[in-house]
């Protein structure tokens, strides 16, 4: 899934589940911002580029509780200079991935809960705005 919006400050961050590279990557130097959950930054690699907005994004409950029901999820705000190149300044796009083919219906659910949550989130901290970004993807 995938959405564009009006990214004001131009934060973006990622989000997975720890792997096997992710201590390799902690090792060598890797960025990964701790939230103040314990039992979720064990299980998740944050990057951002701002630490103070990272920790707001993931401070609401309901948006941890989502993410960690995923037993595979990536996803991050891409700038506007990536693959679908085109969108107006100010505007960045909101990318979701799980590994595999989704056929369950009470999964694919949650996606979309997730997915919706996260954008609000990101309104509530400041960093999207409602406004429509103008764009057809």
């Amino acid at each position: 899934m995938r959405a564009p919006y009006v990214n004001p400050a131009g934060f973006r961050f990622t989000i997975y589940r720890k792997g096997l590279f992710s201590e390799l990557g902690r090792w060598l130097g890797m960025q990964d911002i701790e939230v103040g959950d314990p039992a979720f930054d064990e299980a998740f690699v944050i990057k951002g580029t701002d630490e103070q907005k990272v920790r707001a994004l993931f401070a609401d409950p309901k948006l941890r509780e989502l993410i960690a029901a995923q037993p595979a999820i990536h996803f991050e705000v891409k700038d506007d200079d990536g693959i679908f190149k085109g969108f107006p300044e100010g505007v960045d796009e909101f990318c979701f991935q799980v590994t595999g083919v989704v056929k369950d219906v009470d999964r694919l659910h949650e996606l979309f809960d997730l997915f919706a949550e996260t954008l609000d989130q990101l309104c509530r901290i400041g960093s999207a705005y409602q406004q429509p970004p103008e764009v057809a993807i």
